[in-house]
């Protein structure tokens, strides 16, 4: 799991999702579900080495395993990994053009079909200050059951998924939708799509896979 995690910060990295040290990620222990790893405060997100994450339990938030003081958004993984018992990885990024949206607090609109990937359109959690308890609940209650991507105003991205590849495909899809609202809104009056339309996106999705392998 932590050897995933440290791949998953280099690819976030690549990919200018996050700066430096802005960001972090987390998942659920495969084999105890009571507590999950998430990378630790005020380092490289690009640069995480495995034994840099930190196990928290998630009952109590107490560090149970690791060398590194935890990133200062623990609380707000470990209340969606409470409030959402399907979630298994949580993405927090500050990538620019969805931030730019958390900014303005505008939600990220139905432009491309590749939002029903997330959800109908990309919320805005209230303000509240960083690593704070009250960002936490309000940011977890947002990802209600078929969210998957809120935006924290003034702040940034969170993403989930059920595993750490779909949490982070999810910031990456996010990112691209909020470059592209953007774009289309320089160019004109975008389209929405309909919920009847994001529906039927999510039918074709359901089939949207290869066949297995042949043995």
């Amino acid at each position: 799991m932590v050897d995933e995690l440290a791949a998953c910060g280099r690819r976030l990295q690549r990919a200018g999702l996050v700066v430096g040290t802005s960001g972090n990620l987390s998942a659920r222990d495969p084999d105890l579900p009571d507590r999950f790893w998430i990378s630790p405060m005020a380092m490289d997100v690009g640069s995480l080495r495995p034994d840099d994450f930190v196990a928290l339990d998630l009952a109590t938030g107490s560090v149970v395993a690791g060398r590194r003081r935890p990133s200062s958004e623990a609380a707000l993984h470990r209340r969606v990994y409470q409030l959402r018992t399907d979630v298994q990885a949580v993405v927090h990024t500050h990538s620019l053009y969805a931030t730019m949206f958390a900014v303005a607090g505008e939600p990220i609109p139905p432009v491309h079909y590749a939002i029903a990937a997330v959800g109908e359109r990309i919320p805005v959690v209230p303000y509240a200050p960083y690593g704070s308890d009250e960002l936490a609940e309000s940011a977890a209650l947002h990802l209600a059951p078929g969210t998957g991507a809120v935006l924290l105003q003034n702040h940034g991205v969170v993403t989930v998924g059920t595993s750490l590849g779909e949490a982070l495909a999810r910031a990456e899809i996010v990112e691209w939708l909020a470059h592209l609202a953007l774009g289309a809104r320089l160019a004109g009056t975008p389209r929405l799509l309909a919920p009847a339309e994001l529906d039927e996106v999510r039918r074709r999705l359901a089939d949207y896979r290869q066949p297995p392998s042949a043995p």
